[in-house]
């Protein structure tokens, strides 16, 4: 089963191809923020280095955030149409469970966090135990840091910290957890298409149309409108 990955929810986008729970091709989107210019080129380059056809695709794994509104809205536009022309299904795979499934076999807690506006960050917390994939123990929440201390100074297990806002927050967690904290490298901060194409073989498929963003908070967009 071929699954065709895409991650356009941070900075730097990625494509991906996996077939039976390996990779078989990953790339980056050349540039910073330029995915709608990328996206399909990268796509077609990387199944051509794989001699694959659009047909030969069994489903669309795609990031739903959250994460960049716009990069979001640009990857499920790409995943949701292509899904529709050839008549496969999607898989929409949050970017907290992908960010979660990377962190290396461990026991514990993880705790994968994005950064928000006004200093809050997006997280929520996985149970991880060794040979089994992190499972989900609470839904995905936007808070801030103390709302976050507040949530974890109970819970009794150690916690590891991933995700791009520890390149901010990182020495604070260290001084609120100084004892029962870790983190993971900064090369598994960014969630990946490669990530993605693997959960979207173990995640359950949509159809394209049920497949949406997930956002937690209201744009910026939305939330000026509202003020005026």
């Amino acid at each position: 089963m071929i699954v065709l990955g895409i991650e356009t929810s941070t900075k730097i986008g990625s494509v991906a191809l996996a077939d039976k729970g390996k990779i078989l091709v990953a790339a980056d989107l050349s540039g910073v923020m330029n995915h709608s210019e990328k996206l399909l080129p990268a796509i077609e380059k990387i199944m051509a280095s794989r001699k694959i056809g659009f047909p030969d695709i069994s489903r669309i794994a795609v990031s739903t955030g959250p994460g960049s509104f716009t990069g979001l809205r640009i990857g499920l536009t790409v995943a949701r149409t292509l899904a529709q022309m050839l008549r496969k299904k999607v898989v929409g795979i949050p970017t907290l469970d992908c960010l979660a499934a990377m962190v290396p076999a461990c026991e514990g807690l993880i705790c994968p966090l994005i950064s928000a506006i006004q200093g809050q960050v997006y997280y929520a917390l996985y149970q991880c135990s060794a040979g089994q994939r992190p499972k989900k123990i609470t839904d995905y929440r936007l808070a801030s840091i103390k709302e976050l201390e507040q949530d974890l100074k109970n819970r009794r297990q150690k916690v590891i910290f991933t995700g791009e806002a520890l390149g901010s927050i990182q020495a604070s967690l260290l001084q609120i957890f100084p004892d029962k904290s870790s983190f993971t490298a900064p090369e598994v901060w960014r969630p990946t298409a490669a990530w993605v194409s693997l959960l979207g073989s173990w995640y359950q498929p949509q159809p394209w149309a049920k497949v949406v963003p997930y956002y937690i908070r209201p744009s910026e967009a939305e939330l000026r409108w509202k003020e005026r």
